[in-house]
């Protein structure tokens, strides 16, 4: 299937590790050219290079920034107008906030989730919307969890800040879409990357369990029988990514193998 994603210009944040950078590989396969954001310089340094040897592969632009940062964003946007004159597609992944319960963090604890989860969604949006709109076509795609609609045992300070991003993607859909612009959540449950493994240390240390046991009755939880892939992350993506998804838009896709227990 021709996804028509060739010379598409796309931002992928978080892209140096885990989804961020198997979605940053799924796009330059299908033939976008990429603007490829983390704080890691020599995570996208090797990244650049490994997508720079795909045989289908644009042109790649590194771009080592802290997306929590207010300026971020537009940094960001810049970088992609200014290489190619145009932006069809934002894709935002960052990490998520340390663990905890909700009366643990302190107000600079809160203030730090929403910059990194909320606030960076926000800032994007107002960047690249004007590019999207003038050009009559724009898909933005926010990484955010499955604690969207099923809070994660000890990860208050995520599921909070998520949920808001969430919220205002909705609102933000109805402000776009009569300009060919989507905007769409995918909400990930337990795909097999290093910060899945990470959190479920943290919340096996929390609750005294043993963290091999604790990945065992994760993997118990989800109907499929396995953990997902951040490759099936990136599949999906590129499609919504795509000239056929336009009549997607406003929606929360849970990615988990079965795993929300929410009927609706």
């Amino acid at each position: 299937m021709d996804l028509g994603l060739t010379d598409r210009v796309a931002i992928v944040c978080g892209a140096s590790q885990g989804m961020g950078r198997a979605i940053a590989a799924g796009l330059a396969g299908e033939g976008a050219r990429l603007v490829v954001a983390a704080r890691s310089e020599q995570g996208l340094a090797e990244l650049a290079q490994a997508l720079r040897a795909m045989p289908q592969a644009g042109e790649v632009v590194e771009y080592a920034v802290d997306l929590s940062t207010p300026e971020a964003a537009g940094e960001l946007v810049r970088a992609a107008v200014q290489a190619w004159g145009r932006l069809d597609i934002v894709v935002n992944n960052t990490g998520g906030p340390p663990p905890g319960q909700p009366t643990s963090f302190t107000d600079e604890d809160w203030q730090g989730a929403f910059e990194k989860n909320f606030f960076n969604v926000v800032r994007m949006a107002r960047a690249a919307v004007p590019v999207m709109r003038e050009a009559g076509y724009g898909r933005i795609i926010n990484m955010l969890a499955l604690s969207v609609r099923q809070v994660e045992d000890n990860l208050a300070l995520s599921s909070t800040a998520r949920l808001a991003a969430s919220a205002f993607a909705k609102a933000l859909s109805d402000e776009v879409a009569r300009h060919g612009i989507t905007v769409n959540n995918l909400l990930p449950g337990s795909i097999l990357t290093d910060r899945l493994q990470t959190v479920s240390r943290m919340q096996a240390e929390f609750h005294g369990q043993d963290p091999e046991q604790a990945m065992a009755a994760r993997l118990a939880r989800i109907p499929a029988g396995r953990f997902g892939t951040p490759q099936e992350m990136a599949d999906l993506v590129c499609f919504l990514a795509s000239e056929r998804a336009g009549f997607l838009t406003a929606l929360n896709i849970p990615v988990d193998g079965g795993q929300l227990r929410a009927m609706i």
